[in-house]
Order: C-alpha cells, then sequence, then structure tokens
C-alpha cells in the first residue's frame, strides 16, 4: 500500500466523533446509544506549484477517494489508513507563480 508523504504548509484541522443513535420516545424520554467512533478527518493546506503538482499525480494515481493508501498524522507515529473523502480537489491560482489547495483525509476503520 502506498504511503502519502507530501508535508502540508498550512495549519491543519482533526475531526473526531462518535456515532450516536438518539430514540425520542412519545413520553418524552430520550435513549442514546453508542455506535462507535466516526472515522476521523484531517483538513490539510498545500502551497507551491511543485507540491501541488505532487498532490495531484497521487490524487489520480489512486482514482480521487477510490483507492486507500497510509498517512501519519501530526502528531502521531503509526500511520493510519485513509483515502481521500472528495471525489473532486479544487486549486486557486493567484497569478502565474502561486497555488493553494485543501484536501480532506478521512481514516478508514
Amino acid at each position: 500500500m502506498e504511503t502519502f508523504n507530501i508535508m502540508p504548509v498550512y495549519q491543519w484541522q482533526a475531526t473526531i466523533g462518535r456515532r450516536v443513535l438518539i430514540s425520542n420516545f412519545e413520553s418524552g424520554i430520550e435513549q442514546r446509544r453508542d455506535k462507535g467512533p466516526m472515522p476521523r478527518e484531517w483538513v490539510l493546506g498545500f502551497a507551491g506549484k511543485e507540491k501541488i503538482s505532487q498532490l495531484t499525480d497521487f490524487y489520480n494515481a489512486r482514482k480521487g477517494p477510490v483507492e486507500t493508501f497510509l498517512w501519519v498524522p501530526p502528531e502521531e507515529t503509526t500511520p493510519v489508513t485513509v483515502r481521500f473523502k472528495d471525489d473532486s480537489m479544487q486549486s486557486a491560482h493567484y497569478g502565474l507563480q502561486h497555488a493553494t489547495v485543501e484536501i480532506i483525509l478521512r481514516e478508514v476503520l
């Protein structure tokens, strides 16, 4: 399995959560049941034409969000299995020299 090792240049954001089943009864009582963890997600930003070109090549080689790959999240040492969350990748260009892109990696449980 391929490893994603392109370093982001912007502040990253992580999202964690739980899957909760909520049942509301006619009596007004609410019951909550834990269904386990939600997949974690990381929003990563990249800048520079060379880095974005590498990212685009990696994205295309994985067929966007189809194939999984390994990635080591910030502040962790163990790789996790992830995939691209979105089926498209949009970049912003500022003149001919500067470009940025933001992606979301989603953990595969």
